[in-house]
């Protein structure tokens, strides 16, 4: 695929641009069947829009559960240069009795106290708190399908990477730590010791899956920059962030990356993972791997971790509403849309094990989530199927799979695509540019706070209004799906019974197809809950931008080799405001 459908090209030589891209094989996707003489391909590829098959039955091996050891290691902290030491300490779960080769996965807790007295200090701590052993309702279940998943201890990092003002100072301790316990069990694999002499040549470290939780999901995207920087780096290929922090403002690249933040997340408020999902969408112009912002609409920081769960106060959403009565994620109001956790736990073993059984075993029946036009599966919806409107899930395909039509990271996109079409808003009251800064959330006054930090345009109408922009006859056939991200304001109140709208595509003949964006999305509900900054207890309302991703099947009627331009067209209610980014064509079957 050319950098032309990747990066966004400098507006004024877009026609340049257009004309070099005339004479590309790879523009448009992959069309090598344009030149190997077999029949030009006229209508795009259908895309699975069944219900994600779902991992949540333990499998057919038993499974073996050690926990170990292995000494010291000194870490090292890069906002302070402090240093300090910790344990190599957790435990590995894998097949009973099986030969392998397992695939490799590692999970990582966040920030948590560290002794249930109170202490702080790990080696004279009577109590600890074993937040790594949390997670073991997702490792047993990849144990039990034929995996190796080891859960490590950071408590010595949560002991010591606090620092006023410095935000968060063990994100490179973290993945030091991650380095250290993946290279200790390489070399078990290959040439045993420290007990595990029966699992030589039993790990496959061809594909390495690595998880975090809270600070530990930071810890795990800064374990991808550290790990390449190695003599040996590890092969890590997936990463998930599950409700991480992003002090840092990581970039994830070259990785397939999940970015989970909940709604409800009392403690992350500012949703972070949207940033990092946000930094890293286009920060590698050739990057080969998929990105996904995954959004659960009931879900807190805790209950995805069963110790914490435990713990005295294992909703963290009290620590924003101390009454409990924000009418969404508050557990005492009525009717509230809350997760429960047991709710939770299975959510999280859905998302985190579908992913790593696709993007780190290859199980193909995985896959189907992940295109963005899956349902989820029954065991995750709390009052049976569907219940997609819970789940807001936004694809960034591989590079060579989408064609970017306007990544809006550039102000010139009020009058100028990527592909250097004209960009036209007809009818509209105000629209214009704007980046949310994300810290915390401020900025685009249209939705206060908007918890993306992706430079973004906005559109108000209170008439039929159009934006139009130009794709100078564009072969779309090798994608699937047509992507807008999308967030539905806030602050305007013309927004509360949520929003439609159509998406036209117009060909070189003039022909024109018009679908209704709610027939396909699940997101284009007003944001719910009381107002963020309240002058008491915080709310939970606040805009995101999720993905309404359309099948180009759907626009039956249209020329798909020669498609002249793309409209939005708002005429489906009187009034409203959104905003926009990523408009984009996406191979989603990857």
């Amino acid at each position: 695929m050319s950098m032309f459908h990747t990066l966004s090209a400098p507006r004024a030589l877009g026609a340049f641009w257009f004309a070099t891209c005339l004479g590309l094989t790879a523009c448009g996707g992959d069309s090598s069947h344009h030149d190997s003489g077999e029949e030009a391909k006229t209508t795009p590829d259908s895309v699975y829009s069944g219900t994600a098959a779902d991992p949540a039955d333990m499998g057919d091996f038993a499974v073996a559960h050690e926990e170990y050891d292995f000494g010291r290691m000194t870490l090292n902290d890069e906002k302070n240069g402090d240093s300090y030491e910790s344990t190599i300490h957790g435990y590995i779960e894998y097949p009973e009795d099986q030969a392998g080769p397992f695939p490799v996965v590692l999970i990582l807790h966040g920030r948590h106290g560290t002794c249930y007295s109170g202490g702080r200090d790990p080696d004279t701590c009577a109590d600890p708190i074993p937040s790594f052993e949390g997670y073991e309702y997702i490792t047993e279940n990849l144990a039990s399908h034929g995996y190796a998943v080891l859960s490590i201890d950071a408590n010595y990092v949560n002991a010591n990477d606090s620092s006023p003002g410095n935000g968060d100072t063990g994100a490179l301790a973290r993945a030091q730590l991650i380095y250290r316990h993946l290279d200790e069990f390489r070399t078990i694999n290959a040439s045993g010791g420290n007990g595990f002499d029966a699992l030589v040549g039993k790990l496959n470290f061809d594909k390495v899956g690595i998880m975090g939780h809270s600070r530990g999901g930071e810890g795990v995207d800064r374990a991808v920059l550290y790990n390449r920087n190695q003599p040996e780096p590890i092969n890590i290929t997936a990463v998930f962030a599950m409700a991480p922090t992003d002090y840092n403002t990581l970039t994830v690249s070259n990785v397939a990356f999940t970015a989970l933040a909940g709604y409800c997340d009392g403690d992350v408020e500012d949703l972070m993972g949207n940033y990092a999902f946000d930094t890293s969408r286009y920060a590698v112009a050739n990057d080969p791997y998929p990105k996904f912002q995954l959004i659960p609409m009931g879900a807190n920081h805790n209950y995805y971790n069963t110790v914490w769960t435990d713990d005295s106060r294992p909703d963290d959403w009290t620590i924003l509403d101390s009454d409990g009565d924000d009418p969404w994620c508050g557990e005492n109001a009525a009717g509230n849309g809350r997760d429960t956790p047991e709710l939770q736990r299975a959510q999280g073993l859905f998302f985190v094990a579908s992913f790593f059984r696709y993007f780190v075993g290859g199980e193909q029946e995985y896959a189907s989530y992940w295109s963005g036009q899956a349902s989820v599966p029954d065991s995750i919806c709390p009052n049976g199927a569907p219940c997609d409107d819970r789940y807001l899930l936004s694809v960034h395909a591989p590079a060579e799979d989408r064609l970017v039509v306007d990544d809006t990271l550039d102000p010139a996109s009020l009058t100028t695509n990527n592909l250097g079409g004209a960009v036209t808003f007809d009818g509209f009251s105000n629209f214009g540019i704007c980046q949310t800064n994300g810290r915390p959330g401020e900025g685009c006054d249209v939705a206060t706070p908007t918890f993306n930090t992706a430079e973004q345009l906005f559109m108000a109408w209170d008439t039929t209004a159009t934006y139009r922009t130009e794709l100078l006859d564009q072969d779309v056939t090798d994608f699937q799906v047509v992507t807008l991200r999308v967030g539905i304001s806030h602050g305007d109140l013309d927004n509360e019974a949520g929003q439609d709208f159509h998406i036209v595509l117009e060909d070189m003949d003039g022909n024109r197809v018009a679908v209704a964006a709610d027939d396909y999305s699940d997101a284009l509900f007003f944001p719910p809950g009381r107002a963020f900054y309240d002058d008491t207890n915080h709310g939970s309302q606040k805009t995101t931008l999720n993905a309404v991703d359309i099948p180009l099947t759907a626009f039956d009627g249209i020329d798909y080799q020669h498609v002249k331009a793309l409209e939005v067209v708002f005429d489906q209610t009187p009034a409203g405001t959104i905003q926009l980014t990523d408009v984009m064509f996406q191979r989603v079957d990857f």
